[in-house]
């Protein structure tokens, strides 16, 4: 199994228990396109992303007022539409 595929491996697990549904739903289409297009820089980003505690995380998407974070993870942000 290549870097880039055990990689993806623990990120779908990782984006599929994170707790809450909605974010459980949103992580997964995130997951989907990342794992399709294979980007290196989606993927260190999203590694990065879900390595925070779920509350974080759950306040970066849905509360404007995380918006230094927000603007980090834009580009994930973006995927989840």
């Amino acid at each position: 199994m290549s870097n880039i595929q055990n990689r993806l491996k623990k990120l779908k697990y990782r984006c599929q228990t994170l707790g809450i549904k909605e974010l459980d739903v949103t992580f997964s289409k995130i997951f989907q396109k990342v794992e399709s297009t294979q980007n290196i820089d989606h993927i260190t980003l999203l590694e990065e992303l879900v390595q925070n505690e779920t509350q974080q995380i759950l306040d970066i998407f849905f509360h404007p007022e995380a918006k230094d974070l927000r603007f980090k993870y834009q580009l994930i942000i973006n995927l989840s539409k």
